[in-house]
């Protein structure tokens, strides 16, 4: 026999099922969570972009991720707009969120939780957001943007890992042949094959 208070709203019935419905969605959003504000230690073992070699590892990076961006959000453009022609104010409007908003989901990647020398948005990989990180990217995001507009829609129709090249070796001048080819940099390759970071 349950007890039950006089006048208590009625309890929901929470079965088995219920609770590991409740504990997957538990988990799931608990993986989703891996951008993380950096502590202390991690806070000083930043990369130090005031190294030559260390910055020139973080600017190519950093335009990489950029540069699939802009890729990404332009081929979305063309899969809405299908065999419409496009507009200049809709290339304009569709590029002008990606330093705003889609770079904003790059951090540097952590790895035995300290911070690498790599931007990444992979949901699946725990990145460090804060401080000076996320306005280097955004900074060079809206330097390649705004000084190379032109080029980032001639190039566009390239396939990824060709306009990341065009865009960072040739256009940028940012990433050298090795920095380009480093998987340890960018995650243009993995996007290219059709994986949502």
């Amino acid at each position: 026999r349950r007890l039950v208070k006089p006048n208590a709203p009625p309890m929901a019935h929470t079965g088995r099922g219920e609770c590991l419905v409740t504990l997957m969605l538990a988990v799931s959003l608990a993986l989703q969570c891996t951008a993380v504000e950096i502590t202390q230690e991690q806070h000083e073992n930043l990369p130090d972009y005031g190294d030559p070699k260390v910055a020139a590892r973080l600017k190519c990076s950093a335009c990489r991720g950029s540069a699939v961006e802009f890729h990404d959000t332009l081929r979305e453009l063309r899969e809405r707009r299908k065999a419409a022609r496009i507009k200049d104010y809709e290339y304009t409007e569709a590029l002008d969120v990606v330093c705003e908003s889609r770079v904003d989901e790059y951090g540097l990647q952590l790895r035995n939780n300290l911070p690498t020398q790599k931007f990444s948005k992979d949901k699946s990989i725990a990145r460090a957001h804060g401080n000076w990180a996320g306005r280097y990217i955004k900074n060079l995001c809206g330097e390649m943007y705004s000084d190379h507009e032109e080029e980032i829609l001639r190039h566009s129709e390239e396939e990824l890992p060709a306009f990341v090249d065009s865009m960072c070796r040739s256009v940028m001048r940012v990433c050298d042949e090795e920095s380009i080819s480093d998987k340890t940099l960018g995650d243009e390759e993995v996007r290219a094959k059709g994986k949502e970071l």
